[in-house]
């Protein structure tokens, strides 16, 4: 009889308890079973204060590295870990583009501040220069990833087109390699008869 295979979650498994899953925490935090006994024997003695002090609550007295062995086959440990990895790779993706967009606004915000700034001066008769609202314009560019200059050189390369070179080409490069270490092995043989006389 074929034993029905467990789904597999980073949330707490079935029949997992919570000393279990906060040790698989400590496990997914420091990356190996050893370093999660020995950070476990820190917390439980208090010397341990870099994690949070949910693990102390959750984990109580130190297990075996055996028992943590026989854990982490059961509930998966390794496999578990690697979609929590995945997780929390995509929720720092997430919140990064979020990041992103909200400096994008708030450099907006600022940028549309100094026009306005820019515009009541002029209102009120004020001198204002070209070059402070080519500036403002800039660091507005430059701040959005944008391209300063007029023009914008892209780069396009069909790896189609790419091909190794020809015995030809090859044999034309090597010459005109010759040619170029002759002609500044020349210039050399000038100067130097130029400064003995």
């Amino acid at each position: 009889m074929k034993q029905k295979s467990t789904k597999l979650s980073t949330d707490r498994m079935p029949r997992e308890s919570a000393q279990e899953y906060t040790a698989w925490l400590l496990y997914c935090e420091l990356g190996s079973l050893g370093k999660a006994l020995g950070a476990w024997e820190r917390i439980f003695h208090q010397s341990y204060t870099n994690l949070s002090p949910i693990y102390r609550e959750q984990l109580g007295k130190p297990v075996t590295l055996r028992t943590l062995k026989n854990w982490s086959k059961k509930h998966h440990w390794v496999r578990r870990k690697e979609m929590k990895v995945n997780e929390d790779l995509a929720e720092l993706k997430k919140e990064t583009k979020r990041i992103a967009k909200l400096r994008i606004y708030k450099i907006t915000i600022a940028f549309g501040r100094a026009l306005d700034l820019k515009l009541k001066q002029l209102e009120r008769g004020e001198y204002v220069s070209m070059s402070d609202l080519k500036t403002a314009w800039e660091m507005h560019r430059v701040e959005m990833g944008l391209v300063t200059g007029r023009y914008t050189v892209v780069a396009k390369i069909d790896e189609n087109e790419q091909k190794p070179l020809t015995p030809e080409e090859k044999e034309l490069g090597r010459r005109i390699d010759k040619l170029v270490i002759d002609f500044y092995n020349k210039k050399k043989l000038r100067s130097k008869t130029d400064k003995s006389l």
